[in-house]
């Protein structure tokens, strides 16, 4: 009976491999016992039947089995030993912490640094899982327990390289300034019950942040995140300045001028310090933020963009272009990060175009929502300015990259002529959801409603860019009489514009200026400055007049708008002069059409050689310089901004 017992197991070995080969699903030659379970020493089993294995062979082969494991630790060491060093390698020397009356403050450790798909990290992740999957999963008698533990050890060295980030302290610094406590409690109490202007109109309806960075600050518990002091200065600086232009008489006792000025110099001090430029947080790229709205305010374009190439890093590191990035967060921290994020995008696509850069954000990588308006009626209107205001940065950045970008010279003229009209149509588009946003019971609704009357100055503005791109250098037609058009319209909604604020108070022209007058570019005036000078129309020269004579009352409100005004004026005073004359610019001639023709492609751009009075120019410009501008708008097609702020315009026009 027992022969034939074994006779039955070897015949069904024969037909079949072993359970545990086909468990791990390797080859078996199906012996008795087979040559795999022999190796590690364990029972062969087929078809619920054991087969037990020699006991030397057991042990020869438990001995090739704890060989194989010492293996396997020295190559899991390795890997360890090579983590290990790479975190050595990225690490920098630390930076003396700065002091606080109450607390110190260290440089917080940042997020965990955002890497898309394609990165290094990323399979580190994808092992530390399957190091996890590997022991989570493992069953008695499956795993060895040694192997278990190497395991787990691997897992928990992947998790430590995975979540470490280079901590680099600030610079050793004095106690921390801060304005008197007294003062802030009033503020804050303000604050709640009516918020100031600079928070509605740039949709920051977080008040609690603000509060909470004062007890943060003034009441730390925890060490303060690195570039929180910074951010609140630059929040109470816009908060102060806005209550002490409206004259509150429950702040009346409080030197506001003075505390404005405390908040602005320790804020401007903060985003130069070296804490600003590592260790990306929220609370950097808020301070960055604002630290934009301000070198906008006061013309500094060069720092408004070396401050948002920071920024764009940061909110790359943190991953906020990226909507799985922010899918765990808090509500209210994800709806900070979507503003802040998508308030920068704006700036950037609206400076790239008037500068004639290609931007930082680029659509192509940007996946993150919108942030949620609000359903308080008060800020309702403003956070729906705001999502439009993003949707006309998005087309700028598109009338950018398809019309004036490197590769756009490469498109043909029906290319770029349906790029035109698709462009054209989609910014009238814009103005409608502009215009079709009720702003009756917002906040500030006086402001909302001139931002809405100015709707069209902008509008045509960019229209006017639009269509210039009609043409381009190596084409003779220089400007087609749309494009003149679309200048000539800009200039006329300006006019009206200016009849809406020319009565308000002083801060409520600085609004003005800085986020209407200078936000376009300057090219609607260049347009007609052009067309008056090369047809000597008169109805050109009186529209360049009245811009000037409106720009003037403005001149004294910032830098940008004083530079504004002098370069306008002396364009309109040359203007006059060649008009009175009957002189016309040399180099252009007109067509039927209206449209202005560059004749010969390797001709030059001259102003007439007349005698000009002396009150032409002013000290900084002349005819000279007014002719080499002429041939790079013209020649090259460079951005109007762009030229303003080279070299030589900068040298003759500086203020």
């Amino acid at each position: 009976m027992t022969d034939r017992a074994n006779s039955g197991v070897r015949n069904s070995f024969r037909a079949r491999a072993c359970d545990n080969c086909r468990q791990r699903k390797i080859k078996c030659n199906k012996a008795i016992p087979c040559s795999s379970c022999g190796a590690l020493g364990i029972p062969c089993r087929a078809n619920g039947v054991t087969v037990s294995t020699p006991e030397q062979p057991q042990r020869t082969a438990s001995g090739q089995y704890e060989q194989k494991i010492d293996a396997l630790q020295e190559q899991l060491a390795a890997i360890q030993n090579t983590l290990q060093q790479i975190t050595r390698s990225s690490a920098s020397p630390s930076v003396p912490q700065s002091t606080h009356p109450a607390a110190a403050i260290p440089s917080t450790p940042s997020a965990p640094l955002f890497e898309g798909q394609s990165s290094f990290n990323n399979e580190v992740i994808i092992a530390r899982d399957a190091a996890f999957s590997a022991v989570a999963t493992s069953q008695p008698g499956r795993v060895d327990a040694h192997v278990s533990a190497v395991l787990s050890s691997l897992r928990s060295s992947l998790d430590r390289q995975q979540g470490s980030s280079t901590v680099i302290e600030p610079l050793s610094q004095s106690n921390v300034e801060l304005l008197p406590q007294d003062f802030l409690v009033t503020l804050i109490k303000k604050v709640k019950v009516q918020p100031p202007f600079f928070l509605a109109v740039h949709s920051w309806r977080d008040v609690r942040q603000i509060e909470s960075l004062c007890h943060a600050i003034y009441f730390p518990v925890d060490p303060i995140p690195a570039g929180s002091v910074t951010l609140l200065h630059g929040l109470l600086y816009y908060i102060i300045r806005d209550y002490l232009h409206e004259e509150c008489s429950d702040l009346a006792r409080f030197d506001l001028a003075a505390y404005a000025g405390f908040c602005e110099r320790h804020f401007l001090a903060g985003l130069k310090s070296y804490e600003m430029m590592c260790d990306p947080t929220l609370q950097k790229v808020q301070a960055l933020l604002i630290g934009i709205i301000k070198a906008q305010e006061e013309s500094d374009l060069q720092l408004c963009w070396t401050y948002l190439a920071l920024a764009f890093n940061m909110c790359q590191s943190m991953g906020l272009h990226r909507s799985a990035a922010l899918k765990h967060d808090p509500v209210p921290v994800a709806e900070a990060k979507r503003h802040a994020f998508w308030s920068l995008y704006t700036i950037d696509k609206n400076l790239s175009l008037n500068l004639g850069l290609a931007s930082h954000f680029q659509n192509h990588d940007i996946d993150a929502e919108f942030f949620t308006p609000s359903d308080n009626p008060q800020y309702r209107p403003w956070d729906l300015m705001t999502l439009t205001t993003i949707d006309f940065a998005t087309l700028q950045g598109r009338i950018y990259d398809r019309l004036y970008s490197t590769s756009a010279t490469q498109a043909t003229e029906s290319e770029r002529l349906k790029s035109i009209e698709e462009l054209s149509n989609d910014l009238m588009l814009v103005r409608e959801r502009l215009l079709g946003i009720d702003v009756s019971q917002g906040l500030y609704a006086e402001s909302l409603h001139g931002m809405a009357a100015c709707a069209d100055f902008i509008t045509h503005s960019v229209m006017t860019v639009i269509l210039r791109a009609q043409t381009r250098a190596s084409d003779a037609m220089a400007i087609t009489s749309q494009c003149y058009e679309a200048a000539m319209r800009a200039l006329q909604s300006h006019l009206e514009c200016f009849t809406y604020f020319r009565n308000r108070k002083t801060h409520k022209q600085t609004e003005y200026v800085n986020w209407i007058l200078l936000y376009p570019s300057f090219t609607p005036f260049v347009i007609v400055f052009i067309h008056a000078i090369t047809t000597a129309s008169t109805f050109d020269l009186a529209l360049l007049q009245d811009t000037v004579q409106s720009l003037e009352l403005f001149k004294g409100l910032s830098r940008g708008s004083d530079r504004l005004y002098t370069i306008c004026a002396a364009f309109s005073r040359t203007a006059q002069v060649l008009v009175d004359s009957e002189e016309t610019l040399e180099g252009l001639t007109q067509h039927r059409d209206g449209s202005l023709v560059m004749p010969a492609l390797d001709s030059n751009i001259a102003l007439p050689d007349v005698e000009w009075p002396e009150n032409v120019f002013d000290s900084h410009m002349n005819s000279a310089d007014i002719s080499m501008f002429l041939n790079d708008f013209i020649g090259t097609h460079r951005s109007a901004m762009d030229i303003l702020n080279s070299d030589y315009m900068n040298e003759t026009c500086s203020i």
